[in-house]
């Protein structure tokens, strides 16, 4: 009734005084207990819910929720689990393993992420620090602030109230926060703030039979049932008011009691008969999400890696613009450039092409519109000043694609790029044509890219087209020689072309060979420098006197944004200004330096000895990483066990001025390229600990993680850096996802795993490789889910080669040949003895024998290891 205020605000305050009305001490009388209740519980009781009701009545006042605006794009959909720690132990392992993963795959049909959020999950016992309670209570804000209000939220009662903090447990700031009532608990405290006070709809409260306790051994009852008075009044009192507040929401659910389990080297009661439990829980979310996301059906979502990185895309732009300062010249010579205004800006001088084939872009070179190319060191904010571009462009109605290097953990990726643009000069999102994307290489991507561009040159130049590609420099392809090969020379009239670049040498010399207008950002002026400054810190209340601001100021790194958002961030932690900036002295000397400095800080002040691991694996990662990711790589990968959520909020909380996450799923990125560098330099390639990692991430993506993406993506990627070579040819030759590698890739991954020695079939001892006529007619043994036959198989990447140009004949060197014959060979695939006149050449694809490789020894190293 609260959130619909249809009534008005009178007959709010009206049932709630009525209810008041109704506590009498009869109420708080325990059901069983013939003694009688201390009084001083009993106006305790009575004092928290009349300060309860008060604040309802004030929350209702002041309640003005609107509808959550569902655009239809990705979005993340996080579950709030509340209860007691040491009698939910079963029903959490059963949300955990089967009510929140079926859940996840009815969402994700509906373009939504399930995240749960149990942050008391894995804790030994109930914490009762200050830290601790702020951190899940925060966590809970977050849920509330992405609902407006209104936080999917799961509460489990039994016949544990939980522990109550005392007044000194507490800080002022955060009784203050979130309104503490005295003398309640935890666990009723998120129950307060995450759905009592709003009357939430999208609440639910899971009570558990209290007959479960008859069969409950006595040395384990203590973790099952309260005893202390007053939490036992406060318990029944709670049951009383949920029932009356949320009479359709709150489900009764019985279960038993099967014996003794020993868990993590704990002995504990095992709960059986939650199926109800777990059909109620899944039918209540998905019918409050279906309420909170109307407009979403069921689709078929298969490899929508253009959709996701979209979102990302998105996410990443209105984030950075939104926090844009200074650099308002800058800005404004752009949105000159989008309007056919060159003469601003310098023409750079243009090279001989070397990467791009000026025959294949010959049509392109009389368009009218050269690119403008932005440049400056790392850290001086072209991202955030190219983000406020393309924010303003797209309201002022331009079409506009974009593509920032950083949104995501695949961001960097050529191919992905390709398919990107592909979709969006083509206007086609939909599964069949995404589809077709995911099965083209560059070369094909590139061969609809321009096709796409020639179409617009007929196109009214007053409806103009934005491409913004930034950083460059950061795709995959950055130091190949390809790097850039699919860039037009130039573009129609209707199309204007951004992209941006630190001083990177190969990237610099390939914008170079396109026809440009250069603007070179310069070093942030002090009157910028000390806005950026001052509004930073009035956004937490804090501010410098003017020694510590002219001390900052004076520091040569001041003219990058980057250095000053790191040493503002330092100063909104500390406090302590006078003895952060003689600290600030010392870290002064370079952007690296600074970022070193909070990198040594944050192992420093870890709790959980886990941050440095958390670092060095996000550094390590070349693909995408969500939260729930990193908490089971910090967790133990063998049995399954994720990092306790806690401890996992502890890290995230540290990291967080650090770090950009999306919105949709949870995706980790570091805010800029050079903090992810410096982990690099100063925690993996300092300490070795590289191979380590790699190892780490490649265990978890193969072992546990159900992501077939990150399996195509990213496995090979960390096999191959963790010098795990023959895992790498087991899931090129045997695993299922390793079909939908990219061919020259497959190619390439497998080149590392061949034989060094040479092949040449004029070296003596060097014999063409067979197949024997059984092996022939097999489907390809070395390509999983292939319909080519193993005689038309390349024999090492496993790729067709059925009417393919280039390929070659496969050879074995004069080591591996050994025991073979003129006449007598061993067939390459099963080692049978087979005669020359029934056997058949063994082959290599295009890839594989491309150049001196085909020279090389198609049999594997023989010391893979």
């Amino acid at each position: 009734m609260y959130r619909r205020f249809k009534h008005g605000i009178d007959e709010v305050e009206d049932v709630v005084q009525r209810s008041l009305s109704n506590l009498s001490v009869a109420d708080l009388q325990p059901s069983k207990s013939p003694d009688k209740v201390d009084p001083e519980v009993l106006k305790k009781v009575e004092e928290c819910w009349e300060q309860i009701g008060s604040q309802c009545v004030e929350y209702a006042h002041q309640s003005r929720r609107t509808k959550i605006v569902d655009d239809g794009e990705w979005k993340t959909v996080r579950i709030f689990v509340s209860s007691t720690f040491t009698d939910f132990f079963c029903e959490r392992e059963v949300l955990v393993k089967k009510v929140f993963p079926e859940l996840r795959e009815w969402c994700h049909e509906r373009l939504l992420y399930v995240v749960d959020c149990d942050l008391r999950w894995g804790v030994p016992k109930d914490t009762t620090t200050a830290e601790t309670i702020a951190i899940c209570l925060e966590e809970l804000n977050r849920c509330i602030e992405e609902t407006n209000g209104e936080p999917f939220f799961l509460n489990m009662t039994g016949e544990r109230y939980g522990w109550i903090p005392t007044t000194d447990d507490l800080p002022d700031t955060l009784r203050q926060k979130f309104q503490w009532i005295p003398d309640t608990s935890i666990t009723f405290m998120e129950v307060l703030h995450g759905a009592y006070r709003m009357q939430n709809p999208n609440a639910l409260f899971m009570m558990r039979d209290s007959t479960i306790l008859d069969d409950i051994p006595e040395d384990q009852l203590s973790r099952y049932k309260d005893t202390d008075e007053l939490q036992v009044q406060q318990l029944k009192q709670l049951k009383i008011w949920l029932q009356s507040r949320f009479p359709e929401q709150v489900l009764d659910y019985s279960c038993k009691v099967d014996g003794l389990i020993r868990l993590h080297e704990k002995e504990m009661v095992n709960i059986t008969g939650l199926e109800d439990f777990s059909e109620q829980v899944l039918k209540f979310f998905k019918a409050a999400i279906s309420r909170t996301f109307p407009d979403r059906t069921a689709v078929k979502i298969q490899d929508s890696k253009v959709l996701m990185e979209n979102a990302s895309q998105k996410k990443h732009v209105e984030e950075l613009a939104d926090n844009m300062l200074g650099r308002k010249n800058e800005a404004e010579q752009i949105f000159c450039f989008l309007q056919g205004q060159t003469s601003l800006f310098k023409s750079g001088e243009t090279k001989k092409p070397y990467s791009r084939d000026p025959e294949y872009w010959q049509e392109f070179i009389e368009f009218e519109n050269s690119l403008l190319c932005l440049t400056g060191p790392s850290g001086y904010g072209k991202t955030t000043l190219l983000a406020y571009v393309t924010q303003q462009a797209i309201k002022n109605g331009m079409t506009v694609f974009y593509h920032f290097c950083g949104s995501s953990g695949n961001s960097q990726h050529v191919l992905l790029l390709l398919q990107r643009l592909a979709a969006f000069l083509k206007q086609d999102y939909s599964t069949e044509y995404l589809e077709t994307l995911y099965q083209l290489d560059e070369g094909k991507l590139q061969d609809i890219i321009r096709d796409s561009f020639l179409t617009l040159k007929d196109k009214p130049s007053d409806k103009p087209i934005v491409i913004v590609f930034e950083a460059l420099n950061q795709l995959s392809s950055a130091d190949y020689h390809k790097h850039m090969s699919w860039l037009p020379p130039k573009f129609p009239a209707s199309v204007y072309c951004i992209v941006s670049s630190t001083q990177h040498p190969p990237t610099i010399s390939r914008i170079q060979e396109h026809p440009h207008y250069s603007l070179k950002l310069e070093a942030l002026n002090k009157s910028d420098a000390k806005d950026i400054i001052q509004l930073f810190l009035q956004r937490f209340n804090k501010r410098l006197d003017n020694d510590q601001l002219s001390l900052i100021l004076d520091s040569k790194c001041s003219q990058s944004p980057l250095w000053l958002y790191l040493i503002c961030e330092e100063l909104r932690i500390y406090g302590d200004y006078r003895s952060l900036t003689k600290h600030v002295q010392s870290v002064t000397t370079s952007i690296d330096d600074m970022i070193e400095a909070i990198v040594r800080r944050l192992i420093k002040e870890d709790d959980t000895k886990q941050m440095e691991k958390a670092m060095s694996l996000l550094a390590c990662s070349n693909s995408v990483v969500t939260a729930q990711d990193l908490q089971k790589m910090l967790g133990n990968i063998a049995d399954k066990n994720p990092l306790p959520q806690l401890m996992f909020a502890q890290i995230k909380r540290a990291l967080s001025p650090y770090l950009r996450v999306a919105h949709y799923n949870d995706q980790i990125t570091f805010v800029h390229i050079n903090i992810k560098n410096v982990i690099l330099d100063c925690l993996v390639k300092k300490q070795a600990s590289g191979k380590q990692c790699h190892t780490l991430l490649a265990d978890y993506i193969e072992y546990w993680s159900d992501d077939k993406e990150l399996k195509v993506e990213a496995l090979p990627y960390h096999l191959q850096q963790a010098v795990l070579r023959k895992r790498l040819v087991h899931f090129i030759r045997e695993v299922p996802e390793s079909s939908r590698v990219p061919l020259f890739r497959r190619s390439a991954i497998m080149s590392d795993c061949r034989c060094r020695n040479l092949a040449d079939s004029v070296i003596q001892g060097v014999v063409p490789a067979y197949l024997c006529v059984f092996c022939q007619h097999k489907r390809a043994v070395y390509f999983p889910n292939g319909y080519h036959m193993n005689e038309n198989m390349c024999v090492v990447c496993g790729n067709h080669t059925f009417n393919l140009p280039n390929t070659s004949r496969a050879h074995l060197c004069n080591f591996h040949s050994v025991h073979q014959q003129a006449t007598v060979l061993k067939c390459f695939l099963c080692s049978n003895i087979v005669t020359k006149n029934q056997a058949k050449p063994a082959l290599l694809c295009q890839h594989c024998g491309f150049g001196n490789n085909g020279k090389r020894c198609a049999a594997l190293d023989m010391h893979l290891s």
